[in-house]
Formats: C-alpha cells, sequence, structure tokens
C-alpha cells in the first residue's frame, strides 16, 4: 500500500505556515490527473487563502470550523454545462479531491475535505458569497495547512465489509 493512503487522516488543526504556492499548484495538478466520466473533466477550482474568506466558510457551513486555522482552502466545483448529471460531477469531483488528500499528505500538508453539495442551503450559501456562475455546482471545500496535530492510525480494513463474486 502506498504511504500516502496509508498515514492519510483528516487534519482539522493548522499551524500559521504559509502554503508555499508551489505546493498550492501541485495540490491542483494532482487533482486535474483523476479520471473523469467520459473525460469530461468538469472539475473546476477556486482556491481560497485570504484570512476574512477562511474564516467566512465557518459561518455558513457546518463541520467547517478548521478553515479558522487553515492557511489555504480549495473549493472544488463541478461545471453543469460540461456535465448536466450532477451524480457524474460528485463522482469525478470525489476522485480530484482524492488526489488533493493524498499529495498533501506527499507534500508534508495537513488536509480536511467537507462536502457542500448536495446540502441546497450550502450550495447556495457557496454560491452567493463566491459569486459563483449558477452553472458551477460547489461539491467540497479542502482545509489546507501545515498540521498541528498528531493522530493514532486506524486500520478500516474490515472482511466483513466485502463480498467475492462466484458464478
Amino acid at each position: 500500500m502506498l504511504e500516502e493512503i496509508r498515514v492519510r487522516q483528516s487534519i482539522r488543526r493548522y499551524t500559521n505556515q504559509p502554503i508555499e504556492e508551489e505546493k498550492i499548484k501541485a495540490l491542483l495538478k494532482a487533482a486535474m490527473r483523476a479520471p473523469t466520466a467520459q473525460n469530461r473533466q468538469e472539475w473546476r477550482f477556486l482556491v481560497v487563502q485570504d484570512r476574512e474568506s477562511l474564516d467566512n466558510i465557518a459561518l455558513f457551513s457546518p463541520y467547517t470550523g478548521m478553515m479558522k486555522q487553515a492557511q489555504a482552502a480549495i473549493i472544488v466545483l463541478g461545471d453543469c454545462e460540461v456535465t448536466p448529471i450532477d451524480a457524474y460531477i460528485y463522482v469525478d469531483c470525489a476522485a480530484a479531491i482524492q488526489n488533493i488528500l493524498l499529495e498533501g499528505v506527499h507534500l508534508g500538508l495537513g488536509t480536511c475535505w467537507c462536502a457542500i453539495g448536495p446540502n441546497e442551503e450550502r450550495i447556495e450559501a457557496f454560491r452567493n458569497y463566491f459569486n459563483f456562475l449558477n452553472t458551477y455546482l460547489p461539491v467540497a471545500v479542502i482545509a489546507i495547512g501545515y498540521p498541528d496535530e498528531t493522530k493514532p492510525l486506524i486500520d478500516r480494513y474490515d472482511e466483513n465489509k466485502i463480498i467475492y463474486w462466484k458464478k
């Protein structure tokens, strides 16, 4: 198993160390290496680094209190003009999100994935605050920073959740 997969965790406490621009770019490059249905590549990414906006995210999206310590966030969106089927957008964006999370571990960063959609209230709050086009579907926001916490690793492998097909 890749080490990044084995040790990845949701980090909710961060230092105040700024994130280098080349690391933000590396996260975005990793995101855009993700597969998409029909190779539509409908994902879009908004990088948020200003303190006021990071703090405000916590006001209109529950479970995002870590944004008050994060040094950056990436909002992952799907362009509904490219792929009009929301289900494809969510699946394709999830693949991009996972790549961001794993690349974050590789770069020594902590990340935390927070859902926006399919909650309509959160979708509208993000659209209104960040002035997204109506054709952009905000799927998730990822907090990013240098970790200021360590957690014990949990092995979630469970044989009871596996079904082997035999004909």
